[in-house]
């Protein structure tokens, strides 16, 4: 029986594995990737900002540099509406001449959590010690 994931790639010991369609909840959050690697940070804000500001406000715009997460950006507007507008108009748009793809992001931003009251702290060093427990314990089952 042919199983329903994304084929593992090299990095595959970093991530879990997940559904190929992923359906995701709308939220106040969109993922953008297909960037252009090239496009220097200041640039690519200002890009994005005009792109996305007509439909809604914009809360903030991230962008990160570092390997793994270049290409991508994640944009949040004040709401779902403006949100889910940007994204049916914005799939596909071809920017520096590459085609966006825009979808809501898995998680609620924290900044969107914390203006609707619901931000709840995310301990993100347990959850780094469960994931090298169990990339150790992965070894350890490999090599022995």
């Amino acid at each position: 029986m042919a199983e329903d994931t994304q084929p593992e790639s090299s990095s595959a010991s970093r991530r879990t594995k997940r559904p190929a369609l992923e359906i995701l909840e709308p939220n106040a959050t969109l993922y953008v990737s297909n960037i252009d690697w090239k496009i220097k940070k200041p640039v690519l804000r200002r890009s994005l900002h005009t792109l996305f500001n007509r439909h809604g406000k914009i809360l903030d715009i991230v962008t990160l540099r570092r390997e793994g997460l270049r290409g991508q950006a994640w944009v949040l507007f004040a709401d779902v509406a403006s949100a889910s507008s940007a994204l049916k108009s914005e799939d596909g748009f071809a920017f520096f001449g590459r085609p966006l793809k825009v979808d809501y992001a898995r998680e609620k931003s924290d900044r969107v959590s914390k203006l609707e009251g619901t931000y709840v702290p995310k301990d993100r060093r347990a959850k780094r010690a469960k994931r090298e427990a169990e990339e150790a314990a992965r070894r350890r089952d490999s090599s022995g």
